[in-house]
């Protein structure tokens, strides 16, 4: 099996349980994710051509879920969606450093964007079976009760937050 197809294969395993065992954080982040991995699968470049310049359509891709990652981070009342965001964030800088050195070599580049996959999906692992573990130990928030109590005093009109 080449890496595509194993990290395919973790992907639908790990987001699937996630989506069927998780909570919000949880099913919201196998969405991201899956859906992030099917378009990059569609905008990627041939193979000839991949990773030989910045590539613009993973780049979109990669932004977009830099974005819902870090949304999720800052409501969710978990610690693993900041380390998800952050290494996201971090997949998204290797398109940065390919457009600020064109030199940068093809498989370096890949690596630097592609390499954060992995501890993703196991932390998405781990957060879920978490979840599974504080919810028989009687409950487990899914979102940050600070957050919610700020979002509600925005939507009534306090801008003083």
């Amino acid at each position: 099996m080449d890496r595509v197809t194993i990290f395919l294969a973790l992907q639908l395993i790990v987001s699937g349980y996630a989506f069927m065992r998780g909570g919000a954080p949880e099913r919201l982040t196998a969405v991201a994710l899956a859906g992030a991995f099917l378009l990059t699968l569609g905008l990627q470049s041939s193979m000839s051509a991949r990773f030989v310049h910045v590539e613009f359509g993973i780049l979109a891709v990669d932004i977009g879920l830099f974005g819902v990652l870090v949304a999720l981070a800052l409501y969710a009342d978990r610690w693993w969606t900041l380390w998800v965001a952050a290494m996201q964030g971090l997949g998204a800088g290797a398109h940065l450093i390919k457009a600020i050195d064109s030199e940068t070599i093809r498989v370096v580049y890949a690596i630097l964007a592609a390499a954060w996959g992995y501890p993703i999906i196991l932390l998405l692992l781990i957060g879920t079976v978490r979840h599974q573990r504080r919810k028989m130990q009687g409950g487990d928030l899914d979102w940050s009760t600070q957050a919610m109590r700020n979002q509600q005093r925005q939507v009534a009109g306090d801008h003083n937050i």
